[in-house]
């Protein structure tokens, strides 16, 4: 590990470490450097503010976790393993899910979710083909309804099982309609960017 992505982890663990007692809207970038025993020059040097380092966390952890394999009959497992992490890491995600907008958890899943849909309607082996706007919009659809059921499931504790709201995404996901609108799109140029 670089010693940038080594002071940029340290700098992540020191702001989950402050997240177990402070709320992430009253956390400073002083604070931060204080908890870490940095300059805030230092902070500075590897991230703008506290929203790109929030940013940061949650796609250096949610890319290792959902990027292994993001074909269609695998993305299941990589759903259970986030909200297996979710839950472990929980006083983590309840509060910073609170934080909304841009570099947000939300947003970041908004973003993965849309380019795995776009993935894979990409890759998909079939006559005739989806335009861009189509493969954009059916993108969108998706991964509203995908980050929706998950940010409910967090909003309500992560206390429950995971299990049946990924059972159903499963379903919905795996339904005629999808496999219809996958089947018609073969590989083309289009290439979602993540």
């Amino acid at each position: 590990m670089s010693n940038a992505a080594f002071t940029k982890l340290m700098i992540a663990q020191g702001l989950k470490r402050l997240l177990k007692t402070t709320s992430f809207v009253n956390v400073s970038v002083g604070d931060i450097a204080r908890e870490c025993k940095i300059s805030r020059n230092t902070f500075y040097y590897h991230f703008k503010d506290k929203y790109d380092l929030i940013s940061w966390i949650f796609y250096t952890e949610i890319t290792s976790i959902l990027s292994d394999d993001i074909s269609l009959g695998h993305w299941r497992d990589s759903l259970l393993s986030l909200c297996k992490y979710m839950q472990e890491n929980r006083d983590f995600y309840l509060n910073v899910l609170e934080f909304q907008g841009q570099n947000s958890f939300s947003e970041c899943l908004m973003d993965f979710y849309q380019g795995l849909v776009a993935h894979l309607l990409f890759h998909a082996d079939s006559q005739p083909a989806l335009s861009q706007e189509q493969i954009r919009m059916v993108s969108r659809f998706y991964a509203h309804g995908i980050t929706g059921v998950l940010l409910d499931w967090a909003h309500n504790g992560m206390t429950a099982d995971p299990e049946p709201a990924v059972t159903m995404l499963e379903k919905l996901l795996s339904s005629d309609t999808v496999h219809q609108i996958l089947s018609t799109q073969p590989k083309s140029h289009f290439a979602p960017s993540f």
